[in-house]
């Protein structure tokens, strides 16, 4: 997570009109929580060609985070042809790709809104005028141009346009005064989106959400009322739990896992689960089962146990306020949601929510639930055998290659959400791991880990900083569900190997959750040298 640190994130602001705004928003943003302190400062007004030719000299301070603002009805100072347009968009797109070029920090740009301008008035009866015929197609060129852009994030502001209103989301006294077009209330909703963006790079999402079962999966009580009495299906109320169950397995084949904790008999909730022709959400969605009479506290606890996630990646959901109160006050790094009073707005709990922010989708996210159920089947097999027993039989498959381009994004996940093995845990965004796999005196290697029972995925992540016949350890680090089978060591093994360095050092920054870590590097063969604190290995 980006923590609170006395050097402040520094944010630079291109802007085709007056954005002063956006300053004093983000600023409440990141202070309201409590994530980062930031310094905001503004390239030129209306200087966004010249701003992205010029990067070096445009700002006192080189950013670390560049938000480039524009409207097309700002750009295009001819007559409004499709010609003028296209030509616009491209010298636009342009000057993009050259900042991107030359600028290693994040860049976020907004995508293209329909041209405002008084002078068009959009509920006319009229048929569409030739301007906004042009700008409709514009919309589509720009968001296809800009979409070929790498590596830049796009701040969605035309859904938050749409979100309020055309009307709602502009100012025309601020503009004709001050060349700034956009209501406070619209700024609220750029900032919110922007600082999500540029949190999200660094800042692990939940990773489960436990849920109650009567009246928050489906309506009524199973106990009382039987499979034939709940409410799930296509009327009221029950829509509104099929359409909030909908929501929950598109955030599962994102990689979030599903649980339930519910004071029930076990056979009552699975027989919903299993036989309900309604259901959307079956058994072999969920990971993980407290299905008892004890306190949801305690089975929150449990749940985190069995999956080997910090108890602060967790999310509940409950109809139930007394629950929600006990697991806030036993487990207060749990996040809690109460279902509402007005079921209707079941399905949008999670609208304007930050929990679940990734800028990427890994092929390891989109299998999580079978991979934690394969672990499920280790374990079972473990019971069984003796620690070598069990070991000898896993079969392992250790593969540890080069990083290319294609593995950055699950790499720059792994930096950002490994707490418990994590020799250094230094969090970097998407572009600063770029930065690192570009350079050609460092080394970004992965590790993919296999067994019998099915395939980890990318699973580690090693990154050696190269100083002639000296390797430094920046990084090294491995998934909780890997750890124990003896690929760390095998892993640590082939990456002092593969930098082809006679000496390598490590270094051990301790945080309160990655203790597991604590004496790898000794019972590896590195020794400790006091006078600077390292680790250092030679060969």
């Amino acid at each position: 997570m980006i923590g609170m640190t006395d050097s402040p994130l520094k944010i630079g602001v291109i802007a085709s009109f007056t954005a002063e705004p956006l300053r004093h928003h983000i600023n409440q943003i990141f202070k309201q929580k409590n994530v980062t302190k930031c310094s905001v400062e503004f390239a030129p007004f209306n200087q966004i060609h010249q701003t992205c030719y010029g990067i070096e000299t445009a700002f006192e301070q080189t950013p670390d985070v560049i938000v480039l603002l524009w409207r097309l009805e700002d750009l295009i100072d001819s007559s409004v042809t499709a010609e003028n347009i296209k030509e616009t968009l491209h010298n636009l797109v342009s000057a993009i790709k050259y900042l991107r070029q030359h600028f290693k920090g994040t860049i976020i740009i907004n995508n293209i809104i329909r041209p405002w301008l008084s002078r068009h008035d959009s509920t006319s009866i009229e048929q569409k005028s030739a301007f906004l015929a042009q700008s409709e197609n514009a919309q589509i060129f720009a968001n296809q141009l800009i979409g070929n852009i790498d590596d830049i994030l796009v701040l969605d502001i035309l859904s938050l346009m749409l979100k309020i209103g055309c009307d709602k989301a502009h100012d025309l006294r601020k503009w004709y005064l001050y060349r700034q077009p956009w209501s406070e209330v619209f700024w609220s909703l750029i900032s919110n989106q922007t600082a999500r963006l540029i949190t999200a790079q660094k800042r692990s999402a939940k990773k489960c959400i436990i849920l109650d079962a009567d009246n928050t999966l489906w309506g009524g009580v199973i106990g009382e009322d039987g499979i034939g009495g709940i409410n799930i299906g296509n009327d009221f109320p029950g829509n509104t739990y099929r359409d909030f169950q909908k929501q929950l397995l598109i955030l599962q084949q994102k990689g979030i896992l599903l649980a339930i904790a519910s004071k029930n008999n076990e056979e009552d909730v699975f027989e919903v689960l299993d036989k309900h022709d309604a259901i959307i959400l079956k058994r072999e969605h969920f990971v993980a089962f407290e299905i008892n009479w004890q306190s949801k506290a305690v089975s929150i606890q449990n749940i985190a146990k069995k999956l080997n996630i910090g108890i602060d990646s967790l999310v509940f959901i409950d109809d139930n306020p007394k629950e929600i109160a006990e697991v806030q006050s036993l487990n207060p790094s749990v996040t809690c949601i109460l279902v509402p009073d007005e079921i209707t707005s079941l399905p949008t709990i999670f609208n304007g929510l930050d929990l679940f922010d990734n800028l990427t989708v890994t092929d390891e996210d989109l299998n999580r639930t079978s991979l934690v159920r394969s672990e499920d089947i280790r374990k079972q097999a473990e019971v069984t055998m003796t620690a070598e027993e069990f070991l000898s039989s896993l079969e392992l498959e250790v593969a540890v290659f080069k990083a290319d381009e294609e593995h950055l994004g699950r790499i720059t996940q792994l930096i950002n959400k490994t707490n418990q093995f994590n020799l250094t845990t230094l969090r970097r965004t998407a572009d600063e791991v770029k930065t690192l796999w570009q350079s050609p005196n460092t080394l970004i290697l992965g590790m993919n880990l296999k067994d019998r029972f099915g395939d980890y995925g990318l699973v580690g992540v090693a990154i050696l900083k190269i100083e002639k016949e000296t390797a430094i350890l920046d990084t090294f680090l491995m998934s909780c569900r890997a750890l124990g089978r003896g690929a760390e060591e095998e892993f640590l093994k082939q990456a002092i190997n593969i930098s082809a360095c006679s000496k390598i050092i490590g270094n051990f920054q301790p945080t309160l959750k990655n203790q597991l870590a604590k004496d790898f590097l000794q019972s590896q063969g590195f020794h400790f040298d006091n006078s600077k604190n390292i680790y250092v290995f030679c060969k």
